[in-house]
């Protein structure tokens, strides 16, 4: 199974959102980091055809089980049911329930007998309701199932719209901001569960909490300003920040003069004073390089901060 993005670009108006995107997706996690406005969201809402492609020289994308690919746009419908998108918001209606929700949202995808597999490995065939309790449980709102969502919490919200994208077992599970509100209890929770799905779906999970990502994605993909400027494994971009990366032991009086030609991370209360992260090609000659606790903070510093 592969998706592949070829040469993808999207203008709105005078802004060019895309410039020309290039990515090959297998099965497995891919963390698309980037601040806002990077592109992340336009690149999600064209995969999803939820937002049309530059009509002049747009790019592909093209998606395939096998070995033949095929445009998404050709595939139409039959692609649009092998997706599962969480946006960053949609609208309730808000004397529905989790579960009429996801009944209706079910109806609208056409999903009705979902076929899986077990843990070993015989084929499952669920039925819609079996489906939507399952996957009530994983977000953790059986409890809340037939209470209205207008009186949730954004926490809930989210795990609402997490629920509606699992429906149907996608093969291609796209997250916008998929944590967005939750307690950090939540946030791990969700994050263990969606590395366990990933053994045989392709997952973009588009955000800019690095700490949601950095210990179950596959690859990470850094956007800036509607470019890929730099990818691979969360190992392989951890390394390639060697040297780059140090502390130095200052006042408070310090950190402004600091902050004005540095990049500054994390700042922490030590016994001799306040520790600061500074991240660059070109570190203070009083700086400590950091070795082994480099991590993917450092690594969102030093490209978009």
């Amino acid at each position: 199974m592969k998706l592949e993005v070829r040469n993808l670009k999207k203008t709105y108006g005078t802004v060019q959102a895309l410039k020309g995107i290039n990515y090959t997706f297998t099965p497995g996690v891919y963390g698309i980091l980037g601040a806002n406005g990077a592109g992340k969201s336009t690149m999600i809402n064209l995969i999803t055809d939820n937002v049309s492609r530059d009509k002049m020289n747009g790019g592909s994308i093209l998606f395939g089980e096998d070995s033949a690919e095929e445009d998404i746009l050709k595939l139409g419908k039959q692609f649009r049911g092998l997706v599962g998108y969480m946006p960053q918001q949609q609208g309730f209606y808000e004397d529905f329930s989790p579960k009429a929700f996801l009944k209706y949202m079910a109806e609208i995808k056409g999903v009705k007998k979902i076929k899986t597999t077990d843990d070993n490995g015989n084929e499952v065939v669920k039925t819609v309701n079996q489906q939507i309790d399952e996957l009530l449980e994983v977000v953790n709102l059986t409890k809340v199932a037939y209470k209205k969502i207008g009186g949730f919490s954004g926490g809930m919200k989210q795990r609402v719209l997490l629920a509606q994208a699992l429906l149907g077992n996608p093969k291609i599970l796209i997250l916008d901001e998929p944590t967005a509100g939750l307690d950090p209890k939540e946030r791990i929770s969700i994050r263990n569960y969606i590395a366990e799905l990933s053994k045989d779906k392709i997952i973009l999970f588009a955000t800019h909490v690095v700490s949601d990502i950095e210990c179950i994605a596959d690859k990470v993909l850094l956007l800036k300003s509607g470019e890929i400027i730099a990818t691979g494994t969360p190992v392989e971009l951890i390394e390639s920040m060697a040297g780059k990366v140090g502390e130095i032991t200052c006042t408070l009086d310090e950190v402004g003069e600091l902050q004005k030609e540095y990049k500054i991370g994390n700042i922490r209360q030590r016994k001799n004073g306040l520790a600061l992260r500074v991240v660059g090609d070109e570190l203070p000659e009083e700086a400590v390089k950091v070795g082994d606790n480099i991590d993917l903070e450092d690594v969102y510093l030093y490209y978009f901060e």
